[in-house]
């Protein structure tokens, strides 16, 4: 039986859902198939700051590799939220990830709360290109 609040805040704000879900939260990422560099395991790790509603601090685990930076978030109202920033020594040091609480029935029923997308590349030559699919799991699945 799924809870009653999932049904409620689809459409709403994504941080509703992350303060439900706590922190810290896990994205999943899921590689596009035009995307040339595979990973076997790979996740983020979102945490916000209790001093600041728009900075996080992003874990970035691809198998057994670690990575810490900071992100901005920004709410675009209507379910979605951006959130940006820069990893440092990187080929591709860029990222926007695009999250939405307006999903559909088939994310729904699989178990998700929020999906979204990640983009990689380099803002200084606007090369940002989808690499994955980003998706949140709700309590208990």
């Amino acid at each position: 039986m799924v809870q009653l609040f999932y049904y409620e805040t689809r459409g709403k704000c994504c941080r509703k859902v992350f303060n439900y879900e706590g922190y810290p939260t896990k994205v999943m990422l899921f590689p596009y198939e035009g995307w040339a560099q595979p990973a076997l395991v790979s996740y983020w790790l979102l945490k916000t700051y209790w001093w600041s509603r728009s900075r996080c601090k992003i874990v970035e685990v691809s198998g057994v590799k670690k990575r810490t930076t900071k992100g901005k978030m920004a709410d675009k109202g209507s379910g979605a939220m951006t959130i940006t920033g820069k990893f440092k020594d990187t080929v591709s040091p860029d990222f926007k990830m695009t999250l939405t609480t307006n999903i559909s029935n088939a994310d729904f029923q699989l178990g998700y709360c929020v999906t979204g997308t990640l983009e990689r590349g380099d803002k200084k030559r606007s090369d940002l290109q989808l690499t994955h699919f980003a998706m949140v799991k709700r309590k208990g699945y």
